[in-house]
Parts: structure tokens; sequence; C-alpha cells
């Protein structure tokens, strides 16, 4: 492995400004800082301390006698040294017991690599604006070209040389001078479910001028599924509700909204009738409920009043529906900002056949294409089968991967080029609760872009790629809901896409 004594300007340039730019204000003196832990891996860098897995030094690289008074100079005695850890270091089969996993999207420097049992290195910022290669700190036992071994900062490839997948990123714990992401994003939450709901409809209808507005339970999901398409084409956002009595604020933003049409999805059981009352006590509002016997009669007649709504204005159905579960949610959300854009409705279906609900829909609307979503274990190839029946089977296309965020991916790689959305101000919800993304998939398509998926811990990598590869286009990503649904480390991991390292 190369490598030289000394660093060059553009490093100590690099890695001074990556500090600038990402870390915040001064922390607590007794705060390990990420400032600190740069500090602490600069000054054993410049002293080019020699390996060593039996010698010590001390924090600014003098050879100390014992190892009560320093670091073992090897390479996670290195780590150790700039995470101050209790002397004479961890191993790099205990450097992991000190910090947090992380993900490549959220490293940020004085994070660490680690390879249990084998190597360990301090991350000093990317090197690259596509994230090929960073800044690696490390303490080597390589010669290479040069006399001796020891401290050294170089351009590595991410992970390690030969791409060594058993490297791992990870965080000290408590560590401080995270980055800042409040300048990076559009925060679209409320405190609870339901007043996420409403600053979606506030983010998406910022003047008000909503024809309608669809009310669904914001305590299950079934009934609401289908309904993204039915708002787009009515006009009006996705408000959510308690079951038994209507949430507040509800009537309030129906009011500013100047809607004189409320849809309420779900039979009584979902929304009550009580709910309508209180809707009802709105001056000059008309109110409609769709509910079927089931939640899959409910999707056939919402799709139906979609369609029908589309031929009344004057418009034409395309002939495009999406076939998905019943069961779970995820897949039919991932589309919903698609489907509400191209005002295709969504059916819903036993995993194991086609549902007599969605088979009778696709022949009474004259469905002519079906994007079956998720694999085999959601939507099994019986279901296919029974479509292709009526469309054909060039005309069924199934959209999966092997989770929900590879699903959700697919569908976006599918849908994003044939629909009029682009990825300015895209949203992302977490693909682990249905609240947010429930209302999030309309708002998405009424600002033209669409609803991306990731776990509530970690920014998934085919997101973080659509914001670091346009990030002028992207401007401001919209996050649905707070930091309980995406966490912090997620929040940062945009910002960093965004800014760049």
């Amino acid at each position: 492995m190369q490598r030289s004594k000394t660093r060059s300007t553009r490093t100590t340039a690099f890695v001074a400004i990556t500090l600038a730019v990402l870390l915040v204000s001064a922390t607590p003196a007794s705060a390990l800082t990420r400032s600190v832990v740069m500090a602490r891996a600069q000054q054993w860098v410049d002293q080019v301390i020699p390996y060593s897995q039996t010698g010590w030094a001390n924090d600014v690289g003098t050879i100390v006698t014992s190892p009560s008074q320093g670091w073992r100079r090897d390479c996670s005695g290195f780590t150790s040294m700039s995470w101050n850890l209790p002397k004479p270091g961890a191993s790099t089969r205990t450097l992991s017991g000190y910090a947090t996993a992380v993900t490549k999207e959220s490293l940020q420097p004085g994070d660490a690599l680690v390879a249990y049992n084998y190597h360990a290195v301090v991350f000093g910022g990317w090197a690259d604006p596509q994230r090929y290669s960073y800044y690696a700190y490390e303490m080597s036992s390589s010669e290479s070209s040069r006399t001796g071994d020891g401290t050294v900062v170089r351009v590595t490839p991410y992970p390690y040389w030969g791409y060594n997948t058993a490297f791992r990123p990870y965080r000290l714990k408590g560590v401080t001078e995270n980055i800042d992401y409040s300048a990076y994003i559009a925060p679209v939450a409320g405190a609870n479910r339901y007043e996420t709901a409403l600053q979606a409809s506030r983010t998406a209808f910022a003047a008000g001028e909503a024809d309608a507005v669809i009310v669904a339970s914001g305590v299950n999901w079934p009934d609401a599924l289908g309904a993204a398409p039915l708002a787009d084409v009515a006009n009006g956002p996705i408000l959510l509700t308690a079951p038994t009595s209507l949430a507040a604020g509800v009537l309030q933003e129906i009011t500013r909204l100047g809607a004189r049409e409320v849809i309420v999805v779900g039979g009584t059981a979902a929304v009550s009738n009580g709910v309508l009352s209180t809707l009802a006590t709105i001056p000059g509002i008309t109110i409609t409920r769709i509910g079927g016997s089931t939640r899959y009669d409910t999707a056939r007649l919402i799709a139906a009043e979609t369609v029908r709504r589309i031929v009344a204005s004057g418009g034409t159905f395309d002939g495009t529906a999406f076939v998905t579960t019943g069961a779970n949610f995820p897949d039919a959300l991932a589309a919903s900002a698609f489907a509400a854009d191209a005002h295709r409705p969504i059916l819903l279906t036993t995993p194991t056949q086609l549902s007599a609900e969605a088979r009778s829909a696709v022949r009474d609307l004259g469905v002519s294409r079906a994007l079956v979503l998720g694999g085999e274990g959601a939507v099994a190839s019986r279901v296919a089968s029974d479509l292709a029946s009526s469309v054909g089977d060039q005309n069924v296309i199934r959209l999966s991967g092997v989770d929900r965020y590879a699903t959700a991916e697919a569908i976006v790689d599918f849908c994003l080029p044939e629909s009029s959305l682009g990825v300015g101000g895209i949203a992302i919800a977490s693909g682990q609760g249905f609240p947010d993304a429930l209302a999030g998939g309309v708002m998405a398509a009424r600002m033209g872009t669409f609803l991306g998926l990731t776990p509530s811990t970690a920014l998934r990598p085919r997101l973080a790629q659509f914001l670091l590869d346009d990030p002028s286009g992207v401007g401001k990503p919209h996050v649905l809901g707070g930091e309980r649904a995406l966490l912090p480390i997620v929040r940062e991991s945009i910002a960093l896409a965004l800014g760049g390292t």
C-alpha cells in the first residue's frame, strides 16, 4: 500500500473545509467533539509515529515506556487514541463496544471504519463527490515504497483497499458536533400523525384552494391505501382522524382550504358516523362516504369513483392500474405519488389469489395494464396469472425487490420515467409506519415529486444517490414525520448527501 510521510496541501485544505462546513457550533470542553477527534488523529499523523504492537505513545505523539501512559502504536491503538479511550486502548475486536454502528451515508469526520480482528482507520471525510474514496487516517504496518511504517493519511477506496467489505462504519458514543441538518431539509411534521397530515396538507396546498378533502382513519391503513389517486382527481389532500372523534385541527384545515366536499373512506368502524356529524357542522359542506364490506371492496369503490371523476371532468383513464396486497401497506404507499400523478387506481388483492373485488374492477374499469407491486411473498404468481387472463401476459408487469425498500425503489425506477414527476423536493418517509406516508404521497404528487421510503434508522443508499446525483435539482427534501419516525441520523445523512463531503 502506497503512502508518504507528509500529507499533501490538498488533504490539509480538504479536512479544514470539511470541518468548517459540516460541524456546528462549539460544544462544552468536557465533551469529545469531532474537531478534537480529528486534531488528536492529526497529531500522530504529523509525528509519523512508528508502528508497534508492543510500544506506546501519548496523545501528542511522544513515545512512552508504559501502557498506562499512552496507547498502543497499532491500528486500533491509533483509533483509540483519536477517540481518547482508556489507555492503552481497545482492539479491533472491542472498538465497536465504544461505538454505534452507522451507515456509509451518515459518515462524518471522526467516525471510524473497523474490520473485526483485522484493522481500523479514522474517517477523515470524502475525497470525491461520488463517495468512492475517502481520507483514511490510520496506523499502518505496510512499508510499501517508503522506509519504515506508522501513521499516515491517504485517499483510500471505500470501504478499504481491495474493497474489503469486512470494514464497517462506527461512531464514537457521545461524540458531538454532528452536522446541523436543519438548513438542508423541509420538515413536514406535527406532534402526532394527525398533525403531520395537517402539515402535509398545508405544504401541498399552501394557498388553500382545494375542492375536496379525503378523510381517513389514522389508526388503520387498509381503507385509505387506494385514496391517493382519488384525492388528486378531486383536488384535495388526505387528512387523518381517530375513528370515533374528529382529530383536532381538521375542521380548521378544511375551512382554510375552502373545500366544499369531504370524502370519507372506509366504513363506520374506520370512521364513525359521529365523525361525519362533526364534519357536517361546516357550512355548505357535502359529505360522501365510500366504504365497502371489506378493504378489497372499499378499494374497488374508490377506484370506480376515481375513474368516474376522471371521465366526468373530460379526461380519460389510461387503462393502467396498480395491484397490490391488502395485507400490508408499504408497496401501495410507495406507488401512491405515481398513482396520484397519473390518476391510476390502486386495487387490493389477497396475497394468494386475485380478490373478486379486484377482478371485477379490472373488468368494469377497462384495465388494460396491471402493475403488480411486491414479490411473490406479497402477491403470488397466481395473482399475476389471473390478471394475465384479463389483460394479457405482456401487460402484467411485476415491480418488486428483496424487501419493501427495494420494491419501493423498483417502483420509482419504472414509474418515474413515465410520469410527470421529478426529484425536486422529494418526499421521504419511514417505511415502517403508514400514517406519514399515507398523507405524504398525495402531497408529493401535488408538488411534482415522488415519495421515497426508508427505514427509521438509516437513509437508504438509493435515496442518498438521488440526492448526491442532483443536489441542486433536489433542493430541500420534504421529510415526513418527527425525529421518532425518522431518526436524526437519517436527517444528517440527507444533509451530508446534499452538502457534499
